[in-house]
């Protein structure tokens, strides 16, 4: 038996097990981080660098009634950062925290945003983008 099968009767058994236990199946888009629980669906993590970081998902309540934008600014400018240009919270270089948005009952675009402030330049951060139960 080589790894592939061994891994594909590894995946065919866990969407067993969460169908018989009435688990959500975390959407196509879905990248799971290590950090997050296992009712947290991320949509997206990973590192930028540049001018300006912009993100764009369509959201569905039944992953999670709302959406956390969590960042660790690791450049040398503060970073403001938005949903839906709402939701705001500006970090200095070396800090990190998050902010949240309810998700609404329809699928919905959420725009998560984060930029150089207050006077420009470019940001380096680390982020992940999730929705929680």
């Amino acid at each position: 038996m080589n790894l592939k099968s061994i891994f594909k009767g590894v995946a065919s058994s866990a969407l067993v097990v969460g169908l018989i236990a009435g688990t959500s199946i975390i959407p196509a888009f879905a990248e799971p981080t290590k950090s997050l629980s296992s009712k947290d669906y991320a949509a997206k993590s990973g590192s930028y660098s540049g001018t300006e970081f912009q993100a764009t998902y369509s959201l569905k309540k039944s992953n999670g009634a709302n959406v956390n934008f969590w960042i660790k600014n690791t450049g040398n400018v503060s970073v403001k950062i938005t949903i839906n240009g709402g939701q705001k919270k500006t970090f200095a270089p070396g800090t990190n925290g998050h902010i949240s948005a309810p998700v609404g009952i329809f699928s919905s675009d959420y725009k998560f945003k984060a930029v150089p402030s207050p006077n420009g330049g470019k940001i380096s951060i680390d982020y992940s983008i999730a929705q929680r139960g």
